[in-house]
Formats: structure tokens, C-alpha cells, sequence
């Protein structure tokens, strides 16, 4: 075994009788308080959009929803639940969806926002049990223990030009789009940096790839969604993000960054779309702080 001693050099000039040493601190990372075992975490997500409910609907109409609650732990409408935003239209797509028995969150789409009452839309939504998430986030926590988090706006069109998608018209309609699709893809990113949850998931009605769109007409894609949305999710990279809109559009897709995108329109998936998320996470052991948490200082005389 080679000493240290060794090579240590005797400096006989340096004060170091003179020299104090004053209190120091070091602030220790998150992560090395919390080191523990991986935890296994595995979420059923049911997802569906598009409904279009115009007035009495039959259970049969979405297959497989009275017995969704076996198969999955939430599930997530990705907009226009409604035909035409109209009162009755949200009972029926309310009293719909309870048959789940399952918590329920969902964002509204352009035909949900065809409301002259959008206050009152919501709320009888709300009162059939369905949380709408309108450019803000909420966390489900399942039995257990783990957190889902969901983020969601419904978010506009565009276009996809010049990351993704052709060049559309410039004209007033446009311009008008342009200010909508920056308000919303702040109020996404807002929803995504709030969230603390162990799966992020964001929803929207628009869609923010071109991956997804399939045979839509080429001259629609500024009508079905924007590429802003798409380098929000980018940024933020949540663990799977789900939209609707699009009816002659393809189920997967992904953003250029590689997130998983999921088209849950009723017209193209046909029924309600299952999707599981599974991630080994770090257990928090008992005694010590999260990662959000204030970590304390340590110091040395």
C-alpha cells in the first residue's frame, strides 16, 4: 500500500498557524438524500376524444365503456365532447362518461368552445364528476401512491410550417391564429413546469405533430394544429401526450424531439385507446426531503 505521506511536500514558509479558516457551506443535492431501491410504477391510461354527443347517446356508442374501470386507472377526453356546446349536449356527454366509473379529466375542443355559456358548460361537465383543465394541471394519485399528473389546453391551429408541416396563406385569419397558438402553448408550458407528479401526461384537442394527421387533406393542417405546441412538449418532455381533432388521422406519432403522441379521436381509434406507462423511480425513503423540498445546509467549523 503506497502511503500519502510520501508525497506530501513540506511548505516550512506557509502561515498556517495565521491562517482561519471561516465557516463554510456546501448545499447537497436533492438526490443524495434520497438515494433508495427502484419502485416499479405502472399506470393504465384510458384516453378517447372526438364524442360529437348530440343529444340522448347509448352506452353502446363508445364500446367497451361500462367495463373500462377493470382495465384502466383513469381516463382522459381529449375535446369536443359536444356537437355544438350546447347545455343539453354537455348532460348527456356528462352522464356518458360517468358509466366509466373512473376519475375523469378532460379539455375542450372548437366544437365544445361553440358555447355561448362557457362558464355554465363547465360546470355541467363538473357536476357529472368531469375535471376540465383549461391551460392549468392536475395530479391523480392512484391507490398505490403514485402520482399522475395531467396537463391540458386545448390549443389551436397554425399550421406545422417550416418545422414540420407546408406553408399555409397568410391572412387575417392567420394572424389571428398566431396570437391564440402563443397563448396557448404558454399556458401549456405553465400547466407542465407546475406539475410534480411521477408521469406527466399533457392533453390537448389540437394536435402538435404532423405525425398523427394521416390522410388529412394537406390544405387542413393549419386548421388542425401548430408546431409551437409540438416544441413546448419538446422542451418539457412529458411522458406521453394525447390530442383528438384530427378524424382521418393515424393513432401514433411523436414530436421531432421523440415524445409519444397518441391520437385518440373516436374516428380513428374506434373505441376508447389503452395505453400504459410504466418507469423505475427512486422510493422516497421515510425521514428524508423530496426533490422540491428545501435540502438544509451543512456546515463545517
Amino acid at each position: 500500500m503506497i502511503s500519502r505521506a510520501q508525497y506530501t511536500v513540506p511548505l516550512p514558509w506557509f502561515p498556517i498557524d495565521r491562517v482561519r479558516f471561516g465557516s463554510m457551506e456546501c448545499q447537497l443535492p436533492a438526490s443524495a438524500a434520497r438515494v433508495g431501491p427502484l419502485q416499479h410504477v405502472k399506470v393504465r391510461v384510458a384516453a378517447i376524444g372526438d364524442l360529437h354527443v348530440r343529444g340522448q347517446e347509448d352506452l353502446n356508442a363508445i364500446p367497451d365503456l361500462a367495463t373500462l374501470s377493470d382495465n384502466a386507472d383513469l381516463l382522459l377526453v381529449a375535446g369536443d365532447l359536444t356537437e355544438n356546446g350546447r347545455l343539453l349536449e354537455a348532460e348527456v356527454a356528462g352522464e356518458l362518461l360517468a358509466a366509466a366509473r373512473l376519475p375523469v379529466i378532460a379539455v375542450l375542443g372548437n366544437h365544445d368552445l361553440r358555447s355561448l355559456r362557457r362558464v355554465a358548460f363547465r360546470r355541467v361537465l363538473e357536476r357529472s364528476g368531469v375535471e376540465v383543465l383549461d391551460g392549468c394541471a392536475t395530479v391523480h394519485r392512484l391507490p398505490n401512491g403514485t402520482r399522475v399528473g395531467i396537463a391540458g389546453t386545448a390549443g389551436s391551429g397554425g399550421g406545422f410550417w417550416p418545422r414540420e408541416g407546408p406553408d399555409a396563406i397568410h391572412t387575417r385569419t392567420l394572424k389571428r391564429l398566431a396570437l391564440r397558438a402563443r397563448r396557448e402553448c404558454q399556458a401549456l408550458e405553465r400547466a407542465l413546469l407546475s406539475l410534480d407528479a411521477d408521469l406527466r401526461i399533457a392533453m390537448l384537442h389540437f394536435a402538435p405533430t404532423t405525425t398523427t394527421l394521416g390522410c388529412e387533406p394537406l390544405g387542413k393542417y393549419w386548421m388542425l394544429g401548430n408546431c409551437e405546441l409540438g416544441a413546448v412538449l419538446d422542451r418539457r418532455v412529458p411522458d406521453l401526450v394525447i390530442h383528438g381533432h384530427a378524424h382521418l388521422g393515424t393513432l401514433r406519432g411523436s414530436t421531432l424531439g421523440g415524445v409519444p403522441v397518441r391520437n385518440v379521436a373516436l374516428p380513428v381509434a374506434g373505441r376508447v385507446h389503452l395505453e400504459v406507462l410504466e418507469r423505475e423511480l427512486e422510493m422516497r425513503l421515510r425521514g428524508h426531503p423530496r426533490a422540491s423540498d428545501p435540502v438544509s445546509i451543512v456546515r463545517w467549523p
